[in-house]
């Protein structure tokens, strides 16, 4: 016992001199990469301009392989290009009208983001006689900002650190949850249940694709439910389950699950029977063929396919919410678009377009980490 306590103090010792020696060499390391820094961006200036000489030599020719520098800046010219011209029209209109709404200026759509970000929606508290209790705290998060600041002019603060700890600013947000936490909180909700319900229709094309007497039973009744608009049967959704959650998520199901049970049926049929006949071969029952032979090669496309519907899930969720809804991404923007508040509505599907695309970038980046054998 001893010699464990022993042997823990000194790995403990040589722990805190390592420690030690790495912040004694940290000031040394910060300089040499400070110096580092002109030769590396002369580095990267003399590879793009590499990069974009190889581009004019090879932009007509087939299969070439476009270098990553000159990929990233290529990448970025229709988003600068589409700015450039918000900008131009925005300028443009409100020289006509300095109150146009329709297309806000860059400070509006700041004042925009902040709004539903930092504007709490504040949670009242009553007392025995259901009157609203009063409090002291600022109103908006602008006020409890221009409070702290005070304070910290006036000392009442050794640091930024404490002012931001104990300051005005966030006891505000104490006081509830911004808009936009609050909607992609609900909103989020609702995609991840019907996603469980999608990505459980994958296993029901996977068996209708490999059972000939499931395809039977199944195949035209999911084919004729993949030929009705969703959207036409969001009445009838309503009437059935009611205006919570259930008949969201139920569009969402409707809307999406077919297409990929039908897209997995599909690749089910795409794959060898002679795979099929060496796995008998060698032993296998039907429930491995199916799991360990099929299953394995159909699921990165599938994973795609579900992929590129998932704009599809985010319309059909939209949708929902704006009919029938207390919270929510899509219900706050047919909200504020009665009282055409551009200003708003912007950052919301700037919010959810960056959500669906992060969300598409993880499913490739997992399909393409998983399965590096696909295209090969």
């Amino acid at each position: 016992m001893q010699t464990k306590q022993n042997m823990f103090s000194l790995r403990f010792k040589q722990k805190l001199i390592d420690g030690g020696l790495w912040l004694a060499r940290l000031p040394g390391k910060t300089l040499e990469a400070f110096k580092r820094i002109p030769r590396l961006i002369v580095k990267e200036l003399f590879g793009i301009g590499k990069e974009f000489l190889e581009m004019i030599k090879n932009f007509y020719r087939l299969r070439t392989i476009p270098g990553k520098r000159i990929s990233f800046l290529l990448s970025l010219i229709l988003f600068l290009v589409c700015i450039k011209l918000y900008y131009n029209t925005s300028v443009e209109r409100h020289t006509e009208n300095p109150q146009d709404k329709l297309v806000p200026t860059g400070e509006q759509l700041w004042n925009g983001f902040r709004k539903t970000i930092f504007e709490v929606k504040i949670r009242e508290e009553y007392d025995t006689n259901g009157e609203v209790i009063k409090n002291e705290l600022p109103k908006s998060f602008r006020e409890a900002r221009k409070h702290d600041k005070q304070a910290f002019a006036d000392r009442k603060f050794v640091n930024k650190k404490e002012m931001w700890k104990n300051g005005a600013a966030r006891n505000y947000l104490k006081q509830g949850e911004s808009l936009l936490w609050q909607d992609t909180k609900a909103s989020g909700k609702r995609i991840l249940i019907a996603m469980v319900f999608i990505f459980f229709g994958i296993y029901i094309g996977l068996v209708m694709g490999a059972f000939p007497y499931a395809e039977k039973v199944l195949y035209r009744f999911v084919l004729f439910f993949d030929k009705i608009p969703a959207l036409a049967v969001l009445p009838i959704l309503f009437i059935i389950f009611g205006l919570g959650e259930t008949s969201k998520i139920a569009l969402i199901v409707i809307g999406v699950a077919p297409t990929v049970i039908l897209d997995t049926y599909l690749k089910v049929k795409e794959v060898h029977d002679e795979q099929l006949v060496k796995g008998m071969t060698m032993g296998a029952s039907q429930p491995e063929i199916v799991f360990r032979i099929i299953f394995p090669q159909i699921i990165p496309k599938v994973l795609d396919t579900v992929r590129l519907n998932f704009k599809a899930v985010i319309l059909f969720l939209i949708a929902g919410e704006a009919l029938a809804a207390e919270a929510g991404i899509g219900y706050r923007i047919f909200v504020v678009r009665r009282y055409m508040d551009m200003a708003t509505i912007f950052p919301y599907v700037v919010w959810i377009s960056m959500l669906a695309f992060i969300v598409d970038m993880a499913f490739r980046s997992w399909i393409s980490r998983q399965y590096k054998w696909l295209n090969k």
